[in-house]
């Protein structure tokens, strides 16, 4: 079993036996100011997935004894130590916090810098960077850029006090301290429920859309999907020879139709046909397949002389624009059938399309069969 997997079934593991994970996150002054000293502290917070508690400590909330930047900010980093103390033996889940410039070792570095002493908890020794493993399960482009916020805005997660890090290097020169500790305990609660919704297998990202139970195992449905359509060809074959009776032909679209529902609904109870999606351009339009459980449009696609490349792509622009006025579709999967060699670099042609039409309001996956 890999690490990525391992990873996953002992978090399953505790978060079903109620064990204790905790989520942390810090906001600290722009890199760019930092050329010769750590980087300053503004807050730091913690969410608690046993109790569902958040707590942040901010310079705006150190004790009136506290009365300079640097007496605030070494009670901000007290307190983050005091927490990894009374937490010994946690999970603590991170976004990122394993880099010498942004993580534990810059808050030592920062503590150390402060203070001439050396921090008095060490980093927890069960520590999960969630974006990393978020990343080895789904791939690196598994939202888009500024991936926290991205996945946040993929699982309609609550955006109000969150504030990207550009605004937040900003308000640490400004010295907004409560605004700043509110986005971070909104991060470390976007990145808590990320976990909890990853282990549950309901996580939607730029790839998935959930897990599909079967034989067993959880099974990524997206992937499910896209597997299917390399089994197309095969089963094709397989019906059109028959030793009694005449064979199954496939002679247009709405065969291969008849076909890809035959094979979807043996992994999903609920597959819908031709549901209409708003017009576009003066036109109506159906979606193939919608699944709805998980918010999947399904849309085949067969390559021909007439619709080669550049066609492919401005269809799919086409279909994107009508459904994502579809309440129903959070991921667009786009089937495209190339068996006989129309497109000329299906690999390319499928990044860049994954590329150019994705957004967080819409996830969207292309796979070309062409062989």
């Amino acid at each position: 079993m890999d690490k990525t997997k391992l990873t996953l079934q002992q978090l399953r593991k505790a978060v079903e036996q109620n064990s204790s994970l905790v989520s942390v996150h810090y906001a600290c002054e722009s890199f760019l100011s930092t050329k010769d000293h750590p980087a300053g502290i503004a807050c730091v917070a913690f969410h608690d997935l046993q109790t569902d508690d958040t707590l942040a400590y901010s310079r705006s909330d150190a004790p009136p004894s506290k009365a300079t930047d640097k007496e605030k900010e070494i009670h901000v980093l007290e307190r983050f130590y005091a927490e990894l103390q009374s937490r010994e033996g946690s999970y603590f889940l991170h976004w990122n916090m394993n880099r010498p410039e942004y993580g534990f070792t810059a808050l030592a570095a920062r503590y150390e810098y402060l203070t001439g002493n050396t921090p008095p908890a060490s980093p927890p020794h069960q520590r999960i960077d969630v974006d990393g493993l978020l990343a080895a399960t789904f791939g690196e482009t598994y939202a888009p850029h500024g991936r926290l916020e991205g996945i946040a805005r993929l699982n309609n997660m609550d955006m109000r006090s969150f504030r990207t890090g550009k605004d937040e290097a900003e308000m640490f020169s400004r010295g907004e301290w409560g605004t700043l500790s509110r986005s971070t305990a909104s991060k470390s609660w976007i990145i808590a429920n990320a976990l909890r919704l990853l282990v549950d297998g309901k996580i939607l990202t730029a790839s998935s859309a959930g897990s599909v139970e079967f034989a067993g195992e959880n099974v990524d449905a997206v992937a499910l999907v896209l597997a299917m359509g390399d089994r197309v060809r095969p089963v094709m074959r397989s019906l059109s020879v028959r030793s009694h009776g005449a064979p199954l032909e496939f002679k247009n679209e709405y065969d291969d139709q008849y076909l890809c529902r035959a094979l979807l609904v043996q992994f999903f109870d609920d597959v819908r046909d031709e549901e209409y999606v708003p017009s576009y351009a003066g036109g109506n339009s159906r979606i193939d397949f919608l699944i709805p459980r998980f918010k999947l449009g399904i849309e085949l696609k067969h390559t021909r002389d007439g619709l080669k490349d550049k066609d492919v792509g401005e269809q799919l622009v086409i279909d994107v624009a009508r459904y994502s006025a579809h309440k129903s579709v959070s991921h667009l999967i786009c089937l495209v059938f190339d068996y006989d060699g129309h497109l000329r670099n299906p690999r390319a042609l499928e990044d860049d399309l994954r590329r150019e039409v994705s957004s967080p309001e819409m996830a969207v996956t292309v796979r070309i069969y062409d062989r």
